[in-house]
């Protein structure tokens, strides 16, 4: 009984058989193509194989497998409505019905009326020049007073409004001195100098002092703050830009230490509530409530996982620590959140003694070491923040200022920065306009 032939085997009986049907010449053909294709293949690949390739070029990518960092991938996600930006009412009116036709000279009746809405600028205005006089009086009483109008400024040439934009546009704008004055003469076709923009914008600044002392009293009266610093130059030496940063305040400051001694003379000496911060000792040496930024060490553990395979399980211990952190609430029990805290201790514990013998690793372990009472101090205090974060955004606007203006002057125009920047950080974060907000100081 003969062997039952199976169905790859036919197939390739098959497939023998259609190829013996093709000629000779057939088959020559069929290889050179092949030949020159596999060429072409192999030229494609080399490209691609090429470290230097950068990753826009690299086609094998598909862009269907995207995936972003919040996992949503690319495109309009599903159920998102969009905004729309709400259409104004208008407040002057265009009409134009021109009935004469050109060719024959009789007049029409409209078949049909088109309309649309658009928004538009005005053209540059020039300053307006104002000349005010008021009255001095003295009452036979003894009363003494003076009628002068509130929109009259105190001192100088430049009212209030021409004062706020200035300054808005040098600060809040972050212009250079010379875009701030082409700025203002295309606008408003006036001529400034450097000297006068700077004389404009430290008289503003003596106004809002007050309002820069009190909301440094509201920061030193926060229950829990985001501190952060960072190198500015001031005629070419380094100084440090402070930001405190609490729930509805922000507060800058330029001075020439990096620490303790900052810390006491803004918060003074028994400030008790809780500090976001990175690894900086001074914060250590100041308070013991601190919260260590978890975005920080997260950063060099993953950092380091990129280089050394070692460091990956360690990226993923400290990753699954960090859902601890955030995975408690007000609404949690303080036993259950002391009992978490205990074990997340422990835990850290552990993840030290074992990758600190790790040569390449011992730095970051080192780090985590360090600031082992206050990684889990939100464990405690579920109302903080794990991470900086809030205080690196504030402060992110003073970053690129300081490298579009690359150093300051003088030290008087440090602290005119730090107070007028402070004033508009804290109206932008309570939703407060800085324009209108600005003139009301002066």
């Amino acid at each position: 009984m003969g062997r039952k032939k199976s169905k790859s085997s036919a197939y390739r009986i098959n497939l023998a058989t259609d190829h013996h049907k093709k000629s000779k010449e057939e088959l020559v053909d069929e290889c050179v193509d092949l030949i020159i294709e596999n060429e072409k293949l192999k030229k494609k690949l080399r490209r691609y194989e090429n470290p230097h390739t950068p990753p826009s070029k690299d086609e094998r990518k598909s862009r269907t497998n995207f995936v972003s960092k919040t996992g949503l991938g690319v495109g309009k996600r599903t159920g998102y409505k969009g905004a729309t930006r709400e259409r104004k009412e208008p407040t002057d009116f265009i009409n134009c019905f021109d009935d004469l036709c050109s060719q024959c000279g009789k007049h029409n009746k409209p078949t049909n009326i088109q309309e649309t809405i658009y928004e538009e600028l005005p053209d540059p205005q020039p300053v307006k020049v104002f000349k005010a006089q008021w009255g001095i009086y003295d009452c036979p009483c003894g009363h003494h007073w003076e009628s002068k109008p509130a929109e009259v400024p105190d001192k100088g040439i430049f009212g209030k409004n021409m004062q706020t934009q200035i300054t808005l546009l040098r600060f809040d704008d972050r212009l250079p001195l010379r875009k701030t004055i082409a700025t203002i003469e295309r606008q408003y076709e006036t001529t400034l100098t450097s000297k006068t923009v700077y004389d404009v914008t430290k008289r503003v600044a003596d106004k809002a002092t007050p309002a820069y002392n009190d909301i440094k009293r509201k920061i030193r009266r926060a229950t829990h703050l985001h501190i952060d610093e960072t190198k500015i130059k001031i005629q070419g030496k380094t100084y440090w830009l402070w930001i405190f940063r609490s729930r509805n305040n922000v507060f800058f400051v330029i001075r020439k230490q990096r620490n303790r001694k900052v810390l006491d003379e803004i918060l003074g000496y028994r400030y008790r509530g809780i500090i976001i911060c990175d690894g900086l000792s001074a914060y250590e040496e100041y308070s013991r409530y601190l919260q260590r930024c978890w975005a920080h060490i997260l950063r060099e553990t993953r950092d380091l996982a990129k280089k050394h395979d070692d460091a990956k399980p360690m990226h993923q211990w400290m990753k699954d620590l960090f859902a601890k952190v955030k995975s408690t609430s007000v609404r949690d029990p303080p036993k259950k959140r002391k009992r978490l805290y205990d074990k997340c201790v422990q835990e850290m514990k552990k993840l030290i003694e074992i990758f600190s013998s790790y040569q390449h690793i011992s730095k970051v372990t080192t780090t985590i070491q360090n600031g082992l009472d206050f990684w889990f101090t939100r464990i405690i205090h579920p109302q903080i923040e794990p991470t900086n974060n809030n205080g690196e955004r504030s402060l992110r606007e003073m970053v690129v200022m300081k490298k579009i203006i690359g150093t300051l002057r003088n030290e008087d125009g440090a602290d005119v920065m730090a107070k007028v920047m402070t004033l508009v950080s804290t109206w932008r974060l309570n939703g407060a306009s800085p324009y209108y907000s600005l003139k009301a100081l002066l």
